[in-house]
């Protein structure tokens, strides 16, 4: 099973599927619960493989993947569809009842990252690193008391600080009162006093050390005779400290040749190393062939998980938000952007390294399908909750004709952002390489 999960096509295909059927579980689920008749719900689109009917609902799975429906009495995604005025007729409920019906899609998702998220916190506790290196965020309370980027905390009023984990519950037992931070700067022991403060966590962020978690075979970094544990320690006669340090570091030589150090178990090593270069937007970034350290799992409490789990589905929800604001003010590249083939690519990727992985993937996937889903777009969720909205306003409900239109711009929209991460994917993982072979 799990060497048929880490094939790509497989993994790409349990992973759609997945989020599609909870999706639109979500939808037939409060249908069902509403009154409303369900005719169809389809796991793909398109001719169907198969299908078979129970009750008034015919199950089906069609043959192309990226996306599903239900099919509800007296509904249609695009164009009218002619009503009787039956209490089992989607028209027929109130805008609420409506609204519920196609809110309940995206909350699915939203629901079932959440409780994919804290069945990871429940089995594989979080990731903490040693020593508990910080940085301070630009004009952070941390910054402006003295903190200083690549700084190690050893207390926080007094209470031993072992690692990252043991860092941020300590930060949180002294809440916004401040208090006296321990630390080592160059070898030497300083205490920082951080004043009372509602920034959260007075702006520091933990620092990932820079050693090496996997090595990708035939990559430079395997060539060069870099191994898991390594912890490198100068990049282009620059010293790093940290994995970010480190990384930005490589990304700035492709295809240059580099010097680079690190130490085993003590013992200090060296060598020559090229980054292969690849695509990122408009310029081309160095890599090495290496993956961050998982850094070590520490247990914690289930009502530890279910805020922690809280808390990522949010953040990953007011990211996602942020990006795609940023994007329409043009303050990010369309590059950015990713299709089926990056999603493939990524599904193949953490389904090769593991459960805890792919389930990660999974529910961070499932926040993007949710959030993407709520934008007002005509045939997405979003531009049905806007028409619902409008009608609750209005009192009234807008004309077949003017609702056929927009939903006619609606898939224009939706057929032109599908082809154009579709060839940006195309662009980014094919054709660059393809045109590599020919400098």
């Amino acid at each position: 099973m799990e060497t048929l999960l880490s094939s790509t096509p497989v993994a790409f295909v349990i992973t759609l599927g997945i989020l599609i059927f909870v999706h639109e579980l979500g939808h037939f689920l409060v249908a069902r619960w509403s009154g409303i008749r369900v005719e169809r719900f389809s796991i793909g689109f398109g001719p169907k493989i198969i299908g078979h009917t129970v009750g008034e609902t015919e199950y089906c799975l069609a043959w192309i993947p990226l996306g599903g429906y239900v099919k509800v009495a007296g509904m249609a995604d695009v164009g009218s569809e002619e009503t009787t005025g039956e209490p089992w007729e989607y028209p027929s409920k109130p805008v609420w009842v409506r609204m519920a019906v196609i809110g309940a899609g995206p909350f699915m998702n939203f629901l079932f990252a959440f409780l994919a998220l804290v069945f990871l916190y429940e089995s594989y506790g979080v990731s903490s690193f040693k020593p508990a290196l910080v940085s301070p965020k630009p004009e952070s309370i941390a910054q402006y008391s003295g903190i200083e980027y690549g700084d190690e905390i050893i207390s926080v009023n007094d209470q031993i600080v072992a690692d990252t984990h043991s860092l941020w519950k300590a930060i949180d037992h002294i809440g916004n009162f401040g208090g006296q931070f321990n630390i080592i700067r160059n070898k030497q022991e300083l205490t920082v006093t951080l004043p009372p403060s509602d920034e959260i966590r007075y702006g520091l962020q933990t620092l990932v050390p820079a050693m090496v978690g996997e090595v990708i075979s035939s990559k430079p970094a395997a060539s060069v005779g870099l191994e898991q544990g390594d912890q490198i320690v100068s990049v282009a006669k620059t010293t790093v400290n940290d994995w970010l340090t480190m990384s930005s570091e490589i990304r700035r030589h492709p295809n240059q040749e580099i010097a680079i150090e690190w130490l085993r178990d003590g013992t200090k090593m060296s060598g020559s190393i090229v980054p292969y270069g690849i695509a990122s937007g408009d310029s081309i970034i160095g890599h090495i062939g290496i993956f961050p350290p998982e850094g070590m799992h520490v247990n914690i409490e289930t009502g530890e998980s279910i805020a922690l789990a809280g808390k990522a589905v949010y953040d990953s929800s007011l990211m996602l938000i942020k990006f795609i604001g940023q994007l329409f003010q043009g303050q990010r590249s369309t590059n950015e952007l990713g299709g089926p083939l990056r999603i493939a690519e990524m599904a193949g990727k953490t389904a090769q390294s593991g459960l805890e992985s792919f389930v990660g993937f999974l529910a961070m996937l499932s926040v993007n399908l949710a959030v993407i889903n709520l934008i007002p777009i005509p045939v997405l969720d979003g531009g049905h909750l806007f028409f619902l909205l409008l009608e609750g306003i209005m009192r009234r409900p807008l004309s077949a004709r003017a609702r056929e239109w927009i939903q006619y711009v609606g898939l224009a929209i939706m057929f032109s952002l599908m082809f154009f991460v579709i060839f940006n994917d195309l662009n980014q993982m094919v054709f660059h390489h393809i045109s590599e072979l020919f400098d």
